[in-house]
């Protein structure tokens, strides 16, 4: 199957499509041209041929549906591989997807694809819009693995030097106290959090880097997902996209993910202790800490099923009052990859450099937080 994408009509029926390949940044022009459609139409797009679409992908095919659904035009999705259907719910896209045996005016409806997100009050916003009365910053990270912790101390005061800045670092667990924090790296929903409602702005995000999940079991039991009713899932935190993954995944394995009991440990190696004591049967975990776990702990457990949506990713963010320096911390951070320096800090951060947030995934992002948690 390909990658590259492209569009091409099915014989003998009006506005009905097959769409081929990937779906993202680079699909922009193939679907503006779909935006000629006429009113009132019915719009018929088949998915079979599609293998992946990341969160770019779904900006777009949203922009596309807001402009069909304000021509009045109808709008079914068909065959969808499993990880794009999630896709679709997850984003509120799946109205659109037409099931086996559905007809075409029980998927679209008229009400907007994208509903306006709450608002916040302006002191919510202006919150950390401040003058410090000193030259000292709090940069606060979550990491994606504890092997990353002495790498970030190395980022800390790379950053002081490169910035001649005095930056104090911490480590996060819980999510980061709005007043005191500066300079912010945060899992998705903590960043949407800081976002939304503390007015922090998303400057940077790891090259090739997005948070997937993966559920696991202990490695004697031989159980498929979907024979897991009822059990008890240990994870780290209900507020995660973790959680909401692993909740989704568990879904379209025909495992009803409400009615499984969950047990938060406050962090991912907690939690897997308590699978390995079989104080729960099922582990949420994000792909990148079990791909570091050890190798005794990888052979005490089993993989059931891992997340394909290259769709969320850990932000750099800077607070408000920082606006207007936020690119100096931009142009230090993209420039580590062409330093030798910086290089053997991205080694140890495990990751391969640094490039500005797309707006389409921060807007993916964004929604998905809403929906769920917010």
């Amino acid at each position: 199957m390909t990658t590259t994408f492209t569009i091409q009509p099915i014989t003998g029926k009006d506005y009905h499509y097959d769409f081929i390949g990937s779906i993202d940044a680079t699909c922009a022009e193939q679907l503006e041209s779909l935006s000629t459609v006429p009113p009132e139409s019915h719009v018929l797009l088949d998915f079979s041929q599609v293998e992946r679409v990341n969160s770019m992908g779904l900006s777009l095919l949203l922009k596309l549906f807001e402009q069909w659904e304000g021509k009045s035009i109808r709008v079914e999705v068909q065959h969808l591989n499993r990880m794009v259907n999630m896709l679709f719910k997850i984003t509120g896209l799946g109205r659109f997807v037409l099931t086996e045996g559905q007809t075409g005016d029980a998927v679209s409806g008229t009400s907007a694809v994208n509903p306006e997100p709450p608002r916040h009050s302006e002191h919510d916003a202006l919150i950390h819009a401040k003058t410090t009365t000193s030259d000292k910053l709090n940069f606060v990270a979550s990491l994606q693995s504890g092997q990353q912790l002495t790498g970030w101390y190395l980022l800390n005061t790379y950053l002081q030097r490169r910035l001649t800045r005095a930056i104090h670092f911490d480590q996060s667990v819980d999510t980061p106290d709005p007043s005191s924090t500066d300079l912010l790296f945060a899992k998705p929903f903590e960043a949407c959090l800081m976002i939304r409602k503390h007015g922090f702005i998303p400057v940077m995000r790891p090259i090739a880097e997005v948070d997937e999940v993966v559920i696991l079991t202990r490695a004697d039991d031989e159980r498929e997902l979907k024979d897991y009713a009822g059990v008890t899932v240990g994870t780290a935190t209900e507020g995660s996209f973790v959680y909401l993954l692993g909740r989704f995944l568990c879904d379209e394995n025909g495992l009803d993910s409400s009615k499984l009991t969950f047990e938060f440990s406050g962090n991912e190696i907690k939690a897997l202790q308590s699978l390995i004591r079989k104080k729960c049967d099922v582990l949420f975990m994000l792909k990148k800490t079990y791909e570091g776990l050890s190798s005794f702990s990888r052979s005490n457990v089993r993989k059931l099923d891992e997340s394909v949506t290259d769709f969320a990713c850990h932000l750099f963010c800077v607070a408000p009052h920082l606006k207007a320096e936020s690119q100096a911390f931009i142009d230090v951070l993209m420039a580590m990859e062409n330093d030798e320096q910086g290089k053997e800090i991205l080694k140890d951060i495990q990751i391969q450099g640094w490039t500005k947030p797309e707006e389409g995934e921060l807007k993916m992002l964004q929604m998905v937080y809403d929906k769920y948690v917010s």
